[in-house]
């Protein structure tokens, strides 16, 4: 049996949804009764600098994943991570979560793609998991467009060395089919919620009634982040709530949402927003997002799954209306959700709010939660690796 190797730039408790991704992953296999060892970059969790491979989690634990950290990716901590995988037990199967910025160098460490391949033609099975390709060329930023090139190269090197691709989303097929062989298998593995349904109805009952405080309602949520492309889109969206439905009280979570809810107010006194805080647990946000009737997640490229927070809503039974654009999965054409064209994401207040709302809400809810199931799940994901089984370097 070959035992898992995942790299990835990012690992709890550092922040970043790939580590926060790679260590479900870890976890997951690990139950499923595969071996797992994670080598990371960065410092170690007590905050000081990371020892060449130290392995600081699971010991005493034989189906946690064994942790090791190396203090950077470049070429010093490419030869301490070769040292450490040459020590363990062949066959080695590698499983690098790639994003070209994760990777360090401030997103062009050729260096790293080059070593992968040379990991494959030393005989390891090398895979990776494609969660962004590379930066975009673009006429705006002119200056960034050596880090786009460079980063084709990165992919294309890295593509050459895997024995399987993966991607976080259909949208990168294309994308990277043109750089690698045209032999080479690419499977989308979706990402799951990082926020698991919580089933406490009691709380979700009692959060309920404390937010509505004895309005009409509906409830509404937003679970994000409020950065500069999707406030926009969520001021527009929520405005028109407030002038089709006065009735509403519209729940922002999310890092970012006291200083968002304080801007939107000043643009428009009617819309009635509250906010929980920017820093509740996961199973505070499980609770406070199961106690709406609908969500409104707009995104100005569209729906996917690398949108984490709206797997979150997804994956907790919410009903959701969202953004159809560029980079929308076929998969959620499919499902009870509600799309809009992302140009216009006041469209979401209107008949796909409706739809969402004309629908029982625990309905919509089991509805959702088996949708998510069956499409987005990490149980589908670990199916997906193990069903490749052994594949020849």
């Amino acid at each position: 049996m070959s035992r898992w190797h995942l790299i990835t730039g990012e690992y709890p408790p550092g922040g970043g949804g790939i580590g926060d991704y790679t260590r479900l992953l870890a976890a997951a296999l690990a139950e499923r009764g595969e071996a797992v060892d994670v080598w990371t970059s960065g410092r170690a969790p007590d905050g000081g600098p990371a020892p060449a491979l130290a392995d600081n989690g699971g010991a005493g634990n034989r189906k946690a994943p064994r942790v090791h950290r190396i203090p950077a990716f470049n070429r010093a901590g490419l030869r301490l991570l070769s040292a450490g995988l040459d020590a363990a037990p062949a066959p080695r199967r590698l499983l690098i979560q790639y994003a070209p910025q994760a990777m360090g160098m401030r997103g062009l460490n050729v260096a790293f793609c080059a070593w992968a391949l040379a990991r494959r033609r030393a005989g390891d099975d090398v895979r990776a998991m494609f969660h962004e390709p590379y930066f975009p060329f673009g006429w705006q930023r002119p200056q960034r467009n050596l880090l786009a090139a460079i980063n084709r190269t990165m992919a294309s090197l890295l593509l050459l060395a895997s024995t399987r691709a993966y991607v976080s989303t259909e949208a990168w097929i294309p994308l990277l089919r043109p750089l690698g062989p045209r032999h080479l298998r690419i499977t989308t593995l979706p990402i799951p919620s990082t926020i698991p349904f919580v089933p406490q109805p009691d709380a979700v009952r009692r959060t309920r009634e404390r937010l509505l405080a004895g309005r009409e309602g509906p409830l509404l949520v937003h679970f994000g982040t409020y950065g500069e492309l999707i406030a926009p889109m969520l001021i527009a969206a929520l405005r028109e709530v407030a002038r089709r439905r006065p009735s509403a009280r519209v729940l922002l979570l999310g890092r970012g949402a006291p200083a968002f809810a304080q801007r939107l107010r000043a643009l428009d006194a009617s819309t009635d927003v509250v906010t929980a805080g920017d820093r509740l647990s996961a199973e505070q946000i499980s609770i406070h997002l199961q106690a709406a009737d609908a969500a409104l997640q707009p995104y100005p490229d569209g729906a996917d799954t690398r949108r984490t927070t709206l797997m979150a809503c997804v994956a907790n039974g919410v009903p959701t209306a969202t953004a159809d654009g560029r980079f929308t999965d076929q998969t959620w054409r499919e499902g009870p959700i509600a799309l809009v064209d992302a140009a216009r994401p006041e469209d979401m207040a209107g008949a796909a709010l409706d739809r969402l709302l004309a629908q029982p809400r625990d309905d919509m809810g089991e509805r959702t939660k088996a949708f998510y199931e069956a499409n987005f799940s990490m149980r589908l994901t670990v199916d997906r690796l193990l069903a490749d089984g052994e594949a020849a370097p």
